[in-house]
């Protein structure tokens, strides 16, 4: 459980995905951010690899999938963390996909799988609701022939523009906690429509909107899980995607710690390198230890959910620590640069705002203190 090492396969799985991110991703990420666009290419060259396959096929328990998925979006994050969340996202949620869907829905999707990179996204945040999820609105009304019609508005969404199908958490009866469900919606439903992106302050590369739901029709067997179970399946299932959320942000740390540590060597100033500074190379190590901090929490929460074992405790400490970690290195990384870092003469400013979605996305940091406050109660700490 402790060992922290990367085993062989591993460290090849870590070579491979930094050789694609330095080819594919960042010698576009600059514009893409300006465009805010995400190429289809990418997402193309991204299924030639094989890297998704394995999210397909391997068991839940007694794989290194989590461990594997924290690798590849610590590294997809160094390169540019709106596409590990293009990437790697619909990988997470496709898996999720393949444990609930059954007869032709599921063949489908495991022939649509073989044939390219299937962009699912997920929609449940709502404005009026944000983290309360007792107060979710989009409804879901069953109907005599056993299908459901969907209505409502779903806020912050992200790769809408570009998925082939998303996951939506709908209310199917008004007991608050009790009455959400999961229901499978192809995006190309009579009914459904996106609004205009958001002009999100970092990651903006990546599509993130509104989606509307004007008495969209599902059937029966596009109902993921039981129905009212909702809250559960978010409790069992996003602790893994919270995890990679986690290692993607050690992931944009490590870049923020390389752009001030190769500057430090190049820039002189009084007639020596910037590094020869004590001070300098004391906020550099400072760094370095935020990240190995971050990076213990994340294969903690990533080798207990691959042994079987509850992790939502340990997801929740390292989405926690690294939203925090991330903000202090970036801020850290702008300030050490001084104009440079602040004027967009390096990546540091865009690593900065790329940053602040981690403390925010599936879950801001009082929801995660409420998950460990709540799990010492009933298991004690550590």
């Amino acid at each position: 459980m402790f060992e922290f090492a990367l085993t062989p396969a591993q460290r090849e799985l870590r070579d491979g995905v930094r050789a694609f991110a330095k080819a594919q991703v960042m010698p576009i990420s600059a514009k893409c951010a300006a465009d805010r666009s995400l190429p289809q290419s990418v997402a193309d060259a991204w299924h030639a690899t094989g890297y998704p396959e394995a999210y397909y096929e391997a068991p839940d328990v007694g794989s290194t999938l989590v461990s594997d998925g924290a690798i590849i979006s610590e590294e997809l994050g160094y390169a540019d963390a709106a596409f590990a969340s293009y990437l790697m996202l619909p990988v997470f949620f496709n898996r999720l996909l393949l444990g609930y869907l059954t007869g032709e829905p599921r063949r489908n999707l495991t022939d649509a799988l073989g044939a390219g990179h299937v962009i699912t996204s997920f929609a449940a945040s709502e404005r009026a609701a944000g983290s309360d999820f007792t107060a979710l609105a989009v409804s879901a009304d069953q109907q005599d022939d056993c299908s459901y019609r969907l209505n409502g508005r779903k806020e912050y969404s992200t790769n809408l523009r570009y998925a082939k199908q998303a996951i939506v958490v709908a209310r199917t009866s008004a007991d608050g906690m009790g009455g959400l469900s999961w229901f499978l919606v192809p995006m190309d439903s009579e009914g459904v429509s996106i609004g205009e992106r958001w002009d999100t302050l970092g990651l903006r590369a990546l599509d993130v909107s509104p989606m509307e739901l004007d008495n969209v029709v599902v059937p029966e067997d596009h109902r993921l899980g039981e129905t009212g179970k909702g809250i559960w399946m978010f409790n069992e299932h996003l602790a893994k995607s919270r995890t990679g959320i986690a290692a993607m942000a050690v992931g944009i740390a490590r870049r923020a710690r390389d752009v001030v540590m190769d500057f430090g060597l190049h820039r002189r100033v009084y007639g020596d390198k910037l590094t020869k500074m004590q001070d300098y190379r004391f906020r550099i190590v400072e760094m370095e230890k935020e990240i190995a901090a971050a990076r213990g929490l994340v294969q903690l929460s990533a080798q207990k959910a691959d042994a079987g074992l509850d992790h939502a405790k340990e997801a929740s400490l390292a989405k926690l620590y690294a939203g925090e970690m991330v903000m202090r290195v970036t801020a850290e990384a702008v300030l050490m640069l001084g104009s440079a870092g602040y004027t967009g003469q390096t990546v540091a400013d865009k690593l900065m705002v790329d940053a602040r979605h981690v403390a925010i996305v599936e879950g801001p940091e009082p929801i995660h203190k409420e998950i460990v406050y709540a799990t010492m109660l009933r298991r004690g700490g550590y």
